[in-house]
């Protein structure tokens, strides 16, 4: 049962049967153009991809079993303009969130446990990888919704799902 729940959870990460590959929806993007917003929008593809990477490296340290800091409030997980400036620091937070999927494919050995994680109370590591799933996918769908209006949508060499 927690081998079925594991592989899908890793689908669930990339994308498998569910929406696109979420590296998928950031290729091509420059750091130019992932500072825009579009002209009824409120964040960017950068807002946005920081706000899941803020999430996505919490929901790991809770899965992990180590003590976690959660915000106060929501408004924490978003950036400020003043960390959109230097382009490398775009190419290092796509990097931090592959590598953080790579992390939670690896942790899903922790599906084993049916016991509430420390840092999350009444979260099992099972309900923690569906709601860091179900979180990225989400967001990938406003990066997605984004580079429409902003007219930078398909991606290079994109292949629709069906």
């Amino acid at each position: 049962m927690f081998e079925l729940m594991a592989n899908a959870f890793k689908r669930g990460l990339r994308g498998k049967h569910t929406h696109m590959d979420p590296l998928k929806a950031l290729e091509g993007l420059t750091p130019e153009n992932a500072r825009m917003v579009p002209s009824k929008g409120t964040h960017s593809c950068w807002h946005i991809l920081y706000h899941i990477v803020y999430w996505q490296e919490l929901m790991l340290t809770a899965i992990k079993g180590e003590e976690v800091d959660w915000p106060k409030n929501n408004e924490e997980s978003w950036p400020t303009n003043k960390l959109l400036e230097r382009s490398k620091d775009w190419v290092k937070l796509v990097e931090k969130f592959e590598n953080g999927l790579n992390e939670a494919e690896n942790l899903t050995r922790t599906l084993e446990s049916t016991e509430d994680l420390p840092a999350w109370p009444k979260v099992p590591p099972f309900a923690a990888f569906l709601v860091l799933a179900q979180h990225n996918s989400f967001h990938i769908g406003e990066i997605v919704a984004t580079r429409q209006a902003l007219g930078i949508w398909p991606p290079p060499d994109y292949k629709a799902m069906f």
